[in-house]
């Protein structure tokens, strides 16, 4: 859960400053929000060295899984009362939700809630503080008591931020000068009443360029043990496929096709819900033509992880008439029609 919460909160703007960028909260996780990521092959892949104009270069990536994280209100999810200052949660599944609180100084953690496991921080997590830059360093503590499994844990940690490099890095989507990489130490010791100390050190590596919402790549190690012995240890790659606007991912569950279904209603006036399924991740174009053939509208041009998603199509600015619209993803491709009665 601690390298899910890690995504999750990634959620910083990017601004140029000289031969850096700076983060600012001027971008913040809003209601609405998507993110979505791939997980990679880790073999070969390294955070290379720290340090001002260095190189890094991550252009033949292996996608092996996918994720799409939604932000909602946290007064929209089950928990929200045990979470009173919380105003964005987010979530993978729509079951399990972290919360957190956005401002313009700092981000904070404040705890994690599911049927089976209410986690709420009495000293929260400052995961961010702003204005952050290269050579920027700050570190804060965080607790918590909780029980699960009919044990109570008390739970301590420390984190750590620091800007440890800029440069330019390389991906299959292009290259991005002047990135800020953050790195983050998070250490987190979980004590429960049978003496048992379960410790889990968390290093991550997060690449943040001019433009992008969202880090355009992370690396991420996590070692664990038990009472002071070494148990096991974990890496993970994940490549940001892009921020979809105006996309509503309406199930994570992998669909058995790709799908194009009827939009809804039809006729219209002037709104619509176009939706469709993804099999595999993929670069998805969803357009829309009119009668002569004619591109009228161009509402997808994004990677996508596989699931259900909805598109409200707003046909304000057309004329009435017969319409369109093609989904392309991988192998698939897809037309249906649908009429606007102005």
């Amino acid at each position: 859960m601690k390298t899910t919460i890690l995504k999750l909160i990634m959620i910083l703007f990017v601004s140029k400053l000289s031969a850096q960028i700076t983060l600012t909260s001027s971008i913040n996780p809003v209601a609405g929000d998507i993110d979505n990521s791939a997980t990679c092959d880790t073999n070969n892949i390294s955070q290379g060295n720290s340090g001002a104009n260095q190189t890094w270069s991550f252009l033949s990536l292996i996608r092996q899984d996918s994720s799409v994280i939604n932000f909602v209100p946290a007064g929209s999810t089950p928990y929200s009362g045990q979470f009173p200052t919380s105003n964005i949660a987010f979530t993978t599944d729509n079951v399990n939700y972290g919360y957190t609180t956005t401002s313009s100084g700092n981000y904070i953690i404040n705890g994690q809630a599911s049927p089976d496991l209410m986690i709420n921080y009495t000293d929260p997590e400052l995961f961010m503080q702003y204005p952050f830059t290269y050579n920027s360093s700050v570190t804060d503590n965080f607790e918590s008591n909780f029980t699960s499994g009919g044990f109570t844990t008390f739970r301590t940690g420390t984190t750590t931020i620091t800007g440890d490099a800029w440069g330019t890095i390389l991906l299959p989507s292009g290259s991005y000068a002047n990135a800020l990489r953050v790195k983050y130490i998070i250490t987190t010791k979980d004590s429960l009443t049978l003496g048992t100390v379960l410790t889990s050190v968390l290093t991550s590596y997060n690449w943040f360029v001019t433009g992008k919402k969202f880090p355009v790549f992370e690396i991420i190690y996590t070692s664990y043990s038990v009472n002071g012995i070494p148990i096991t240890n974990s890496k993970v790659v994940n490549y940001n496929l892009g921020t979809v606007i105006g996309v509503t991912n309406i199930s994570n569950d992998t669909p058995d096709k790709y799908k194009l279904s009827q939009n809804y209603p039809n006729p219209f006036n002037p709104s619509t819900i176009l939706a469709f399924e993804i099999r595999r991740s993929g670069f998805v174009s969803l357009k829309v033509h009119d009668m002569l053939g004619k591109e009228v509208a161009d509402l997808v041009n994004s990677d996508l992880s596989p699931g259900t998603y909805k598109y409200d199509f707003n046909a304000s600015d057309l004329s009435s008439g017969i319409y369109f619209y093609t989904l392309k993803v991988n192998e698939f491709i897809e037309t249906k029609k649908m009429i606007f009665n102005k």
